[in-house]
């Protein structure tokens, strides 16, 4: 049977996917591997002096702008978190944007490079970059921040500059550029829907019953839901797939309450580390 793929076209640094990831992981459970899951990168900010009040620029010089649009977008993080719950803290640590660092163009680099063409590595690596920027509030956008990561996916730093700062990398952005305008893409988050052949686009943040159904949709009823059983050796399995995962997460994908999810991996040795009121799960 054929598999639907669902292509996220997005920014690492967007609160707003942040949100979409409870809704995402139960679409994952539901319809288990008659879907995959890739990434596209958007370029949400391709230089932040595009976005800065130029009266302010003028009147007072471009760091005092860039200190009023950040203190702007820290309220807007901290607004979307409304969405879904996730936890977003900002403010607290490093800027995103400064006048060294004027774009997202390097992160969206720096996924690509890191993920590859790896689907599984996609995931991982975009949720790092995300937990690193809106919850540990870091300047994921820099060099060195994104050659730590590389690291921690067992990159080197030599063969990470060189897939960094190769042409196929930028070609590879660029081709994202043209099939966003092609299928006019104007706002991110946004979804490509693509099964047998046929592409389909939703913009906005869909509900999991919206999600229902356009799969149904799109599919012909063909890709349908199946019932999963919620036990420690299911999530385990999921925890296996994704190492770094939430409680809120955990709750929508296997649809129990979010205490029992707290209870259940009470004894693992998973590192857990509470923000807020929600508890993330990294296995080592």
């Amino acid at each position: 049977m054929a598999k639907l793929t669902i292509t996220t076209v997005t920014d690492p640094m967007m609160g707003m996917l942040w949100e979409t990831w409870p809704t995402m992981r139960k679409i994952e459970t539901h319809y288990g591997d008659q879907i995959d899951f890739k990434f596209m990168m958007g370029q949400l900010v391709k230089n932040v002096y595009d976005l800065v009040d130029p009266n302010v620029v003028r009147m007072y010089g471009k760091k005092v702008a860039l200190n009023q649009y950040w203190t702007r977008l820290m309220q807007i993080y901290l607004q979307e978190e409304r969405i879904a719950g996730m936890p977003i803290y900002m403010g607290g640590n490093e800027r995103l944007f400064d006048e060294e660092h004027l774009s997202s163009i390097p992160l969206n680099l720096g996924f690509l490079t890191i993920a590859g063409n790896d689907l599984k590595k996609e995931n991982q690596v975009i949720y790092e970059m995300q937990y690193d920027t809106v919850v540990d509030d870091r300047q994921t956008n820099d060099g060195k921040y994104l050659a730590a990561l590389t690291k921690k996916f067992g990159i080197g730093q030599a063969e990470f500059e060189q897939r960094y700062n190769s042409t196929g990398i930028r070609d590879q952005l660029a081709r994202s550029q043209q099939i966003m305008q092609q299928m006019n893409i104007d706002r991110l988050p946004a979804y490509i829907l693509t099964y047998n052949g046929k592409s389909f686009i939703l913009k906005g943040l869909p509900k999991y019953g919206d999600w229902q159904k356009l799969i149904k949709q799109v599919t012909d009823g063909e890709v349908s839901e199946h019932g999963l059983e919620a036990n420690i050796n299911t999530i385990n399995a999921f925890i296996d797939r994704h190492p770094h995962i939430s409680s809120l997460e955990l709750k929508e994908a296997f649809d129990v309450e979010e205490k029992d999810i707290v209870e259940l991996l009470k004894e693992t040795s998973l590192e857990k580390k509470k923000v807020k009121s929600t508890i993330f799960y990294r296995k080592a």
